[in-house]
């Protein structure tokens, strides 16, 4: 799929008005709070029900180019496109990452009230194989604070040691799955909030729940290196092929890597024992078995032996 460069305009306008004309809004969420979606939790449901899939393969979904240092809100709402997923139908927004960068954080933050979308994530490699599933697990629940609200967090780091390695991590997708569409999500009360701001005794009242809904809004931040904390590993299981969600590639289990993105990894350990950094031979290592290269770590091994 060819990318193009798109200056700063360009791009804020293709991010407004989507695919096709599907809106996205841009918000800045450190100085207002985003309008809620004029859908309700059964409207969108309905609405879902009668989409009709947009794609066949994931390869053929409308993958939308965003930025390094990208920060705006992503709205999934009936007029997103809808795609089969192994999980269940659901709306989705599909996003090409910035390819000249080499390491950089994802923070999402599913935004969450009356309803919350309760959000997958999806990586995909250059050639549309899956790499990374996030799931109900990765997305935690964080309670109201300042001028952020209510949502459901998860973060995530993107490395690449080669521009040009096939096995990089190209595609991000959002949406969600039947599993979590039948679930929902127990909110702190405010004045429960309140009271412990202030050291004092929260009241015995009931949490306000948000019922898991199809369409919600997410604050997408990107973080290249040297600002991204390190932290967003303990967020990132290792490679997943999406047991928990059911969200396996169509009929298929996941394929075996490329031969040529096995030999990235070889070459690239093979460099750096030779130049005696030993550190960036077991990044390579973790990030070979990150998007399926099992034996990277036993090749590294070997060569370690060897010398």
């Amino acid at each position: 799929m060819p990318h193009h460069r798109l200056t700063g305009l360009a791009l804020l306008g293709l991010l407004l008005t989507g695919c096709a004309g599907e809106p996205l809004r841009r918000i800045d969420v450190l100085t207002q709070t985003p309008a809620p979606l004029q859908t309700s939790q059964q409207d969108g449901q309905r609405a879902l029900a009668a989409a009709k899939p947009c794609c066949s393969s994931l390869q053929q979904l409308p993958y939308v180019p965003i930025p390094a240092n990208f920060s705006g809100d992503v709205v999934i709402d009936p007029s997103a496109p809808a795609f089969e997923f192994q999980s269940g139908k659901s709306f989705l927004r599909a996003f090409a990452l910035p390819s000249n960068s080499r390491s950089f954080e994802i923070r999402l933050y599913s935004q969450a009230g009356k309803t919350v979308l309760a959000p997958s994530a999806m990586l995909l490699d250059s050639q549309f194989r899956l790499t990374r599933l996030l799931g109900s697990e990765d997305f935690v629940y964080e309670p109201a604070a300042g001028l952020k609200g209510d949502s459901l967090d998860a973060r995530l780091r993107i490395d690449r040691l080669y521009h040009d390695n096939p096995g990089n991590e190209q595609y991000l997708i959002l949406f969600t799955s039947e599993r979590q569409l039948a679930g929902q999500t127990v909110l702190q009360h405010p004045a429960k909030a309140h009271a412990k701001a202030h050291g004092n005794e929260p009241p015995n009242i009931p949490d306000p729940v948000a019922r898991h809904a199809p369409v919600g809004v997410l604050k997408m931040v990107l973080i290249e290196d040297g600002s991204a904390s390190q932290q967003a590993n303990s967020y990132v299981p290792p490679r997943s092929i999406g047991m928990e969600m059911g969200n396996r590639l169509p009929t298929t289990p996941v394929p075996a890597v490329l031969p040529e993105t096995q030999a990235y990894y070889r070459q690239g350990i093979d460099a750096a024992l030779a130049g005696q950094d030993l550190e960036r031979a077991l990044r390579l290592a973790d990030e070979a078995a990150r998007v399926g290269d099992d034996s990277a770590k036993a090749y590294l091994l070997e060569r370690i032996q060897i010398k």
